[in-house]
């Protein structure tokens, strides 16, 4: 017994010195230990539960070392390893990668109370979920990000007229005559420049209205503004303040969905994971109070190769929390993934990049939250 862990030890040894580990170590290193084949009654009376245990602890170290127990046991399919790609196959050439990276900003939770809190801070991550079927290739797009004579270009649609700072470094502001307040400014979580249209007035008195009602009134305002989108849009609508007590507001929100070949799409999302595209808020009178959204210019387009789902899982539930949170770290498991899209800026330029948003539910202090990991889509010879 202990000359046969002996071998399995010094063969993982020999064989990690030698290259990175890679699809098949697992069966290698047994043969390499055993070093003779044996049939397969002789095999179950060689496996037996202590070796077993040695031979698993060894492959988890080396192959999933921080993936938990589950991935360890049940094996997932690993992908072959794709050929680095050509600089005549990257378009814009390598690709900063996309992450998430709060706070919350424009659109998150929709611009509606979060009925689960999103959770970027240290947890203990297992997965077990269904793996969505990809394509090989994505688009992905590039955009100048506007220049203050862009801005100056975009609040003029609107009849609006630059107003002074009451501070250093305050969002631009215009003010329109159609009783709006035009703020231009560099949005952290969206990573690009956004709009956002407020009406002065507040919002009127609770009054019997609808989320279809609302939708169209959103839809009507933004015709009027010329803001409707021109891309493929998932609208969902949601309440705030259902309470008689306080003014009801509809959240009309408008998701931008990138086409993938055939029927697919993936939405975009912001760097909180949630969606994003253009926001109208409408109050129960059917009046706009606000219209917000990404003021991005002319995107060229060209297609990446993309890393297939089973690849990507281990970075997910090894990944470094974008937040630090004090107290116990929850074990959370990974129950959904799904490739979206999100902004990644880099040098003055926009990417609009595909990625895999992995989450999983838990509850913290009493409170439903929800773990949120944002991997890069692209392969690892497109990222720099």
């Amino acid at each position: 017994m202990a000359d046969f862990e002996d071998k399995v030890k010094a063969a993982f040894e020999a064989e990690f010195e030698r290259t990175r580990p890679r699809p098949g170590l697992r069966g290698r290193v047994i043969a390499n230990a055993v070093a003779t084949p044996r049939t397969q009654r002789g095999l179950r009376t060689w496996l037996t539960p202590p070796r077993l245990a040695t031979i698993a602890a060894a492959a988890v170290l080396v192959l999933v070392v921080g993936v938990g127990v589950r991935l360890a046991t049940q094996a997932p399919p690993i992908a072959k390893t794709s050929p680095a790609p050509s600089a005549a196959q990257l378009a814009f050439g390598k690709l900063p990668p996309a992450g998430l990276h709060p706070p919350q900003g424009l659109g998150a939770g929709g611009g509606n109370t979060p009925t689960v809190l999103p959770y970027f801070g240290p947890a203990t991550m297992t997965w077990s979920g269904q793996l969505p079927k990809v394509p090989s290739t994505a688009t992905v797009y590039r955009f100048t990000l506007p220049t203050t004579a862009d801005e100056d270009a975009f609040a003029a649609r609107f009849g609006a007229k630059l107003q002074p700072a009451l501070l250093p470094g305050d969002p631009r502001t215009y003010r329109a005559p159609n009783g709006y307040v035009l703020s231009i400014g560099a949005d952290p979580v969206a990573q690009e420049p956004t709009y956002r249209l407020i009406r002065e007035t507040g919002p009127s008195p609770n009054q019997p209205y609808t989320e279809d009602a609302a939708h169209a009134a959103a839809d009507a305002e933004l015709a009027r503004l010329g803001l409707t989108p021109t891309w493929r849009a998932a609208v969902k609508v949601s309440r705030l303040n259902q309470s008689t007590d306080m003014p009801l507001i509809f959240f009309v929100q408008y998701q931008r969905l990138i086409p993938l070949g055939g029927s697919a799409v993936a939405g975009e999302v912001n760097g909180n994971g949630d969606p994003s595209g253009a926001q109208v808020v409408v109050d129960s009178a059917g009046q706009v109070l606000e219209v917000s959204g990404i003021l991005r210019l002319a995107e060229q387009s060209a297609a990446y190769p993309l890393r297939a789902p089973a690849s990507v899982v281990n970075a997910a539930v090894t990944a470094t929390p974008v937040t630090n949170e004090s107290g116990p770290v929850p074990a959370v498991t990974l129950t959904q993934v799904t490739l979206v899209y999100t902004t990644v800026e880099s040098g003055g330029v926009g990417y609009l990049e595909p990625a895999y948003l992995f989450a999983g539910k838990f509850n913290l202090h009493g409170y439903p939250n929800e773990k949120r990991v944002l991997v890069p889509a692209v392969v690892p010879g497109a990222l720099r």
